[in-house]
């Protein structure tokens, strides 16, 4: 959702697709439809839960990250993506539990639809067998320096087969190697430090967006900096704004990309 938030704010339409429990109330409800997030992906069953993140962030911005990953699938979970999915652009594959984000990839490669793999906090719960599957599944992957870690460590050289690879590393910015463009490396954008909960999510709405107009891997990494720093500089998750996106990044690269020249689009 938080991907969702700022991929909406930037003028794109997101339409998540999860299963929540009964936990599910209407005040959040109200905040996604007042931000204009599509809620029809969204699928309540029987069940007392809705996936919950606890993070914890010391005072050197050290997070540490509990998870619950909600509901888990029915058996028409991947059908029933499969079926959703067709038709979109791109998908997001978000952090979840192993057999979770194993259909799910499955399904969004039946249905033709490109997606990046983000396994995330989640990567804890993999078995080697598991994340091999994952990342055999996935053309695109992005991971935080932990992350990439613990994926190298399970699944070692099959990383080199990926079309792409982005690893964010916090203050120092992001680095990835494409098979198409090459190995590259980025700065972080500069910012007030506030709250760094949910940045990562934060970079990866700015960095699908300009990969959605067709950018190169440099610029979408640059414009997942500028999102990321939007999100440290605000309290809480799915506060902040981007309406001065297309200033902010001109700012802090010294130029606007053609398909930012248009902002809002």
């Amino acid at each position: 959702m938080n991907i969702a938030y700022t991929l909406r704010l930037l003028g794109n339409d997101p339409v998540p697709f999860v299963y929540v429990g009964r936990d599910f109330d209407t005040e959040y409800a109200a905040h996604l439809e007042a931000c204009g997030v599509d809620m029809s992906g969204i699928h309540v069953v029987d069940a007392p839960h809705s996936a919950h993140a606890f993070i914890f962030t010391d005072t050197d911005q050290n997070q540490f990250t509990g998870f619950f990953g909600g509901p888990g699938p029915t058996a028409e979970f991947g059908p029933e993506l499969r079926n959703r999915a067709s038709g979109f652009e791109f998908g997001i594959l978000a952090p979840d539990l192993p057999a979770s984000m194993i259909a799910a990839a499955t399904a969004l490669r039946e249905a033709g639809v490109p997606f990046l793999t983000d396994p995330g906090q989640n990567l804890t719960d993999f078995r080697a067998d598991e994340a091999t599957e994952l990342v055999a599944q996935s053309t695109a992957v992005i991971v935080n320096e932990f992350e990439y870690v613990r994926l190298r460590d399970l699944v070692g050289d099959r990383l080199n087969t990926l079309d792409l690879l982005v690893v964010t590393e916090g203050e120092r910015g992001a680095r990835w190697h494409s098979a198409s463009e090459g190995d590259g490396r980025e700065c972080a954008v500069a910012a007030r430090i506030v709250d760094p909960t949910g940045c990562g999510d934060g970079f990866r709405g700015g960095f699908v967006h300009a990969r959605l107009r067709g950018s190169p891997v440099s610029e979408a990494v640059r414009a997942g900096a500028v999102t990321a720093a939007m999100v440290l500089e605000t309290a809480g998750t799915q506060m902040h704004h981007c309406e001065n996106f297309a200033e902010r990044y001109r700012q802090s690269w010294g130029h606007l990309p053609d398909w930012a020249s248009a902002w809002p689009d």
